[in-house]
């Protein structure tokens, strides 16, 4: 079936194409426009700008050099505009002669705010941002051309207020999290909506199987190289018109497309390396024992009570000759794109394939993909684009977290890991305890994705200011993991072999239409209406063996013992419409209102359709005649207030029951969920204000914003008594949940001379959270993470020591509140220095602060005495339990509580939740400019750049980075649904490494 779609795909894209070349050339009363858009600060070339002839519906995009054709244009005097995100609009006036061709170019300022460019995300037609009532944040190809990003996780972290990013960790191939807002929900998948080129892609991160403790998400399937723009929109006052699934916010990315002209080739090649930082404590000078050649410091304390303390000191043979288990891992990346076209044929293809090692033995990930993006106009009135893309990736991985085989549960474990006594004859000669955690290197666990996304957009346009815009597109994604232990294993001689397989699947039809109509000279009116349909599918297998009867590469039949089998298939549908009107009174104040009416099959039956309706206004002040324009460019108020939802679990409305195997192998069930006719989709209700400003002619900018949020029937599982039958918890609309926050964006050109420019940009987001109501329960996870009323959403929660700083024994209270698991502030500092036409200098900082994370590592160790930073105070602790009243008179409290052993009792993971506010030195990229005169032979533009990742970081956290996470512990066991999946924590965990790129790139 899915062939037969893709041939007749093909087959119409060919139609098109031979149609489209077919039409008949331009009339000899016609000409063209053209010319070149460059920045006026450094006279380089823009691209992606929309330059377009006023009044007629003719225009074109500039391309890598900046230069556009406009074809077909009439005789006569016209004005050209041109538009680009970020800079300020420019118009000329031109004469065109019949058969002629007029060349205008445009040098334009950057500005903080540019009113006039063009808009998608959030509304229901292309609008300028002077008429639209919410923040509006983006970024494009010009802000990262030089930046060391490898998809738009990296991008936005950082650039865009409100926005958190949590990196990946130390596993190459694998993605990271994104949260806008903060969080507000109690249940479900918090994650935003991503739409790629108009189409919605399947959004939630996916396991990439237990040994990875990682997941994929859609984000990291798109290559960097490809992005024209992404658009971010934060709250439910901007995303109504996506409806019961966007409470989350939207993130719409745009790829490049083909211009107007000659085609244009792109080449990059670019060389890597990893490098783990340091891990841990400062006082610790193994690194969690990972500097296995430091054999002074190779030691644990005894836990026996008759040598209490005293030093267990250990050697691993089979630790590498450099002294450390981390190696520099080589990366290598090459990509080529082309673009171009004519009037009515236009094109954007583009490959890529990189080639990365980890940090560790073994790990590697491969991954390729390419895109096509073509255009079609087969008449003045219509056009056509279709656009495909494929990513393929394999990676290997080293078992991490919280797994038996785990590299750093059993590396930083010191005494106490799983792999000890080597084989043959590799602890002869060790007269110490012998550890051989080379051999955990065996195991072999490897993910291969593919995801597969397509779309048909057709705009059609058969009068001025009637729009109309339908979409098409399917995405697929399907994940193949494996984990084998061989036989022969060292901690599983029988061998172990489990194969987990997921494939998610999104089919889209999207509707928009608009009316655009004038009443007078001083009002504008724009109606639109349409509707979508969107229909997920998704299915989890997961298969395990062991005990195999020799070596050899397992199957699943061939292992002799138990084996596990699971199996899950999910479908849902979304259906639903929008009416929107935007009324604008002499181009300066502007009002929107809409209604977006949802249905959706996990609705309950007893409870219908869901109405979200929004309103917002935007005022520009600045386009007053009494306005003191000389200093002060642009002033805009914005205001909006409008509701979107999450839809609940796709079987919670259901009565279920999960079939079992009875006595002698008979068939039966047992009852499952309650079922829950009544249950319909949380609300969020979100009230913004803010305005944008520019001063000094573009030189100086402020955002600003204030939101408010209200989920109002929020998702809550609600416990009944087990006499009714039902062990599982209902989902109800019982719940309530409010939160706020503050956004600023500050933009500043510091410097800026004819041959030296620096800008500043300052990106500061805080919010807070709580719960209101969850209809008196209580909701907890396993990781200490919980939801409770009052406090905010999500939580830690366990025992707390209330004399931390005194010197005395703890006074501890057990399970009270301790802090917030996500940050509550996120603040991104960026710098770039521009020097003449050659040389750029970008350098990035981020705080994350208000949040907390258990350091369940220092934890497992301390009370094992395996924990460095404990044992001055593990020392002190044996030797007032032998008796020594005066040990522990310089102790405190909180280290008492911290380093308790298993010994003598007193331990609790919670005292080990800590604060982990940081600092961090993203990115640092030089990129220079090769001499034309250099390249002119080859190329028409070449330049080198150098950029390091993930640089320094500054913080009290005493674990292995304050950022780690482990999916598969989050998502309490891969399978990830919003419910529970909140709580985060560091558990042996590889963090993520420095990274350095030397990257070359060429137009020609």
């Amino acid at each position: 079936m899915t062939s037969r779609v893709c041939v007749r795909i093909g087959a119409f894209a060919s139609v098109l194409a031979v149609l489209a070349l077919c039409m008949p050339a331009a009339a000899q009363e016609t000409g063209r426009v053209t010319g070149q858009v460059t920045a006026a600060a450094t006279m380089q070339p823009l691209t992606g700008a929309q330059v377009f002839v006023s009044g007629l519906r003719l225009g074109a995009l500039t391309n890598e050099q900046g230069r556009y054709v406009i074809l077909n244009v009439p005789a006569g005097t016209h004005t050209v505009r041109v538009d680009i995100i970020g800079y300020g609009s420019a118009e000329e006036t031109v004469t065109v002669t019949a058969g002629g061709t007029t060349t205008t170019n445009f040098n334009l300022e950057q500005t903080a705010v540019a009113l006039e460019e063009i808009v998608v995300t959030g509304t229901a037609a292309e609008v300028r941002a002077r008429e639209v009532g919410n923040a509006l944040d983006a970024v494009t190809s010009r802000d990262i051309e030089n930046l060391p990003v490898t998809n738009p996780e990296n991008i936005i972290g950082g650039r865009i207020p409100g926005v958190t990013v949590v990196p990946p960790g130390g596993q190459p191939g694998t993605g990271g999290t994104i949260r806008i807002r903060g969080q507000n929900t109690a249940s479900q998948a918090p994650e935003p909506l991503v739409y790629i080129d108009g189409v919605r892609v399947y959004n939630q991160p996916v396991s990439l199987g237990t040994a990875s403790r990682a997941a994929v998400t859609a984000l990291q399937d798109i290559n960097a190289e490809d992005i024209e723009r992404v658009e971010v929109i934060k709250g439910a006052s901007a995303t109504t018109l996506y409806g019961t699934e966007a409470a989350g916010g939207v993130i719409q990315i745009f790829t490049k497309r083909g211009v107007a002209g000659s085609p244009i080739w792109n080449a990059e090649l670019g060389m890597g390396l990893a490098r783990m930082g340091r891990i841990g404590s400062s006082a610790d000078p193994t690194g969690m024992f990972t500097k296995c050649g430091d054999t002074d410091n190779l030691y644990g304390l005894s836990m026996s009570r008759s040598t209490a303390g005293e030093q267990v000191p250990f050697e691993d043979p089979t630790c590498p000759s450099s002294g450390s288990w981390f190696e520099d891992g080589l990366s290598n990346s090459v990509s080529l794109s082309v673009r171009g076209g004519s009037e009515t044929v236009s094109y954007f293809v583009s490959s890529n394939y990189s080639d990365a090692d980890g940090t560790l033995p073994t790990q590697n990930s491969k991954d390729g993909g390419f895109r096509a993006n073509m255009d079609f106009r087969p008449i003045d009135d219509l056009s056509i684009a279709l656009n495909t893309a494929y990513t393929r990736r394999d990676s290997r991985f080293v078992e991490d977290g919280n797994n038996a085989n785990g590299f750093l549960l059993n590396v930083g474990r010191g005494t106490n890991g799983n792999f000890k006594g080597g084989k043959g004859e590799d602890c002869v000669g060790v007269d110490v305890l012998c550890v051989s955690n080379g051999y955990l290197f065996d195991s072999q666990n490897t993910a291969t994705s593919d995801r597969y996304t397509t779309g048909l957009v057709l705009q059609y346009e058969p009068i001025d200011g009637f729009s109309n815009r339908f979409a098409v597109g399917w995405d697929y994604l399907s994940v193949t993991s494996e984990e084998w232990e061989p036989f022969g294993h060292l901690r599983a001689p029988g061998g172990y072999y489990s194969s987990e397989g997921n494939t998610r699947e999104k089919l889209s039809l999207d509707y928009a239409g608009s009316l655009r109509n004038g009443f007078g000279e001083s009002v504008v009116s724009t109606f639109s209406w349409g509707g979508q349909i969107f229909r997920d599918r998704a299915r989890a297998k997961f298969v395990s063996t062991q005990d195999f009867a020799g070596p050899g590469k397992p199957t699943l039949t061939s292992g002799g013992g138990a084996t596990d089998v699971s199996d899950s298939q999910i479908a849902t549908t979304t259906a639903g419409f929008f009416l929107q009107e935007l009324l604008g009174f002499n181009d300066q104040f502007f009002v929107t209102a809409g209604l977006r009416v949802d249905g959706n099959s996990a609705f309950g039956d007893d409870f219908g359709l869901q109405f979200y309706p929004k309103v917002s206004t935007s005022y520009i002040v600045s386009d007053h005649e009494f306005w003191p324009s000389d200093w002060f460019d642009t002033f805009k108020l914005r205001a909006a207030i409008g509701e979107s939802g999450k839809a609940p679990g796709a079987f919670d409305k259901l009565r279920t029951w999960s079939p079992v195997t009875g006595d002698e192998g008979s068939a039966g069930f047992t009852p499952n969920d309650i079922g829950n006719s009544e249950v319909g989709p949380e609300r969020t209700r979100e009230f913004e204000v803010g305005f944008d400003a520019s001063f000094l002619r573009g030189r100086f900018g402020v955002e600003a914003t204030y939101y408010s949020t209200v989920t109002s029937d929020a998702l809550v599982p609600v416990a009944y008594p087990p006499s009714l039958g039902f062990l599982a918890n209902r989902t109800e609309n019982v719940g309530e949940i409010k939160g706020s926050g503050t956004e600023f964006q500050l933009t500043a050109s510091v410097l800026q001379t004819e041959n030296f420019e620096w800008r500043v940009q300052g990106n500061f987001g805080f919010n807070s959270n709580e719960a209101v109501d969850l209809a008196g329960q209580e909701l907890d996870a396993d990781n200490l993470a919980g939801i409770r009323e009052g406090d905010p959403v999500p939580s830690y929660y366990g025992a707390k020591v209330l004399n931390p700083g005194d010197f005395a024994d703890p006074d501890v209270e057990s399970d009270v509140f301790i802090g917030a698991v996500n940050p509550t502030r996120v603040i991104g500092l960026n710098s770039t220095l521009s020097l003449g036409r050659s040389l750029t200098l970008d350098a990035l900082f981020e705080h994350q602060g208000g949040h907390y994370l258990p350091n369940y590592t220092g934890y497992q160790n301390g009370r094992r005495g395996v924990w460095h930073p404990c044992y001055d105070t593990q020392g002190k602790i044996f030797a007032a339990a032998g008796g020594d009243d005066s040990a522990l008179n310089d102790v405190t409290a909180l280290e008492r509580a911290r380093c308790a052993t298993n010994l003598y009792g007193g331990h609790d993971a919670a005292f080990w939740i800590e604060k982990a506010d940081f600092w961090k030195w993203r990115s640092l990229a030089v990129t220079y400019q090769l001499p034309s005169d250099l390249v002119a032979s080859f190329a028409s533009r070449a330049s080198v750049t150098l950029a390091g990742t993930n640089l320094m970081t500054w913080t009290d956290y005493t674990g292995a980075d304050p950022e780690v996470e482990d999916f598969y512990d989050r998502s309490e066991g891969g399978i990830y649904d919003g419910l529970t999946d909140y709580g985060r924590r560091e558990y042996y965990n590889i963090p993520t490494p420095r990274s350095f790129l030397l990257s070359f790139r060429v137009t020609f």
